[in-house]
């Protein structure tokens, strides 16, 4: 075979080999071509699917940036009131301090009244029963009181009627003592008369003696009970032995009762002002010319001291005279 064909040869067994290869090249390119159109038409409808996935995300993302406006302005709103509320929060802790403070103290003043709340229950209590006490002890004082003022109002009814008798016995007494006296002095003149006439010589009044159990000074006879009565049941006792209360108008006769008197005894003597409040007056209506009364005597105490009485003294000159009321029962001394 020429050089030529062999040439000719080889070239088309390179050209058939190419061929081949072509061949195999397309086979593969049509292939992968197939592929590129399958990963085309996947990738179309990816991109298809891409764009509506883009497109509703675009519209999710702009209502994501709508509602992350709205969230921010909410944030910005919330971080205004978080501000606000921790000013709030701290000043309520501090509130709450001194609150947690506060109720400490209120819980110790609260065990300390139910302490004086249980105190005060017992005193209560026995306040109740002594109410109760004095409630019932109220009933019975009311029901003597209405007793004791019907009891008064018909006393005070016979006192005044006797009040009225007295008085007007009184004035009737007084007249027959000062006729008695004068009487008496007539008398006694007569007796002088009789003695100087008949030449008995003159007996002195002075020299008669006293009944027994009386005491004798100057020219009257005292009797000294050893019994206690009332003022006027005293005058009364006196009025029986044919006397009335002691008048004592000398420095004399004060220290001649006082001397007779057991020791810091009292006794009535005739003086009160039963008629006219701060008039003292003697049982047969004369004033007081001379007085012996205590310091800062009388005083009518409680408005009801209206007769006078005797008080015993072992002092020098002796004895002093008190005001005292008439219902007091104690001693007297009689004079006639």
């Amino acid at each position: 075979m020429s050089q030529e064909t062999e040439h000719l040869q080889n070239e088309s067994d390179s050209l058939a080999a190419e061929r081949q290869q072509l061949l195999s090249n397309y086979d593969s390119l049509t292939a992968e071509r197939k592929q590129l159109e399958a990963r085309l038409r996947n990738l179309t409808e990816e991109k298809e699917q891409l764009q509506q996935s883009f497109t509703s995300l675009s519209s999710e993302r702009d209502e994501f940036k709508a509602g992350f406006n709205n969230l921010k302005k909410a944030r910005d709103g919330l971080q205004a009131n978080y501000d606000t509320l921790k000013q709030q929060s701290s000043q309520l802790r501090t509130n709450f301090n001194d609150v947690q403070r506060s109720l400490r103290g209120l819980q110790d003043r609260q065990a300390n009244l139910i302490v004086a709340k249980e105190v005060l229950q017992a005193k209560f209590s026995d306040l109740q029963k002594e109410k109760d006490n004095l409630q019932t002890r109220y009933v019975t004082v009311m029901t003597n009181r209405d007793q004791l003022q019907s009891n008064y109002s018909s006393l005070k009814r016979d006192s005044d009627q006797l009040q009225r008798n007295y008085n007007t016995m009184s004035r009737s007494k007084n007249g027959l003592q000062t006729s008695y006296n004068s009487l008496w002095k007539e008398r006694e003149q007569l007796r002088l008369n009789y003695n100087s006439l008949f030449g008995f010589g003159f007996v002195s009044f002075s020299a008669i003696p006293c009944m027994e159990g009386w005491k004798k000074f100057d020219i009257s006879c005292y009797y000294f009970s050893s019994v206690k009565k009332n003022w006027t049941e005293s005058r009364k006792a006196c009025d029986a032995q044919g006397a009335d209360l002691v008048i004592i108008d000398s420095m004399e006769e004060q220290v001649f009762i006082n001397k007779i008197l057991n020791m810091n005894q009292n006794a009535w003597i005739g003086l009160s002002d039963s008629l006219k409040e701060g008039t003292w007056l003697w049982v047969d209506g004369s004033p007081v010319t001379r007085s012996f009364w205590q310091p800062g005597q009388p005083n009518s105490f409680n408005g009801n001291q209206d007769c006078a009485e005797f008080v015993q003294k072992n002092i020098q000159p002796g004895g002093e005279w008190n005001d005292d009321g008439c219902f007091a029962e104690q001693a007297w001394i009689c004079e006639k």
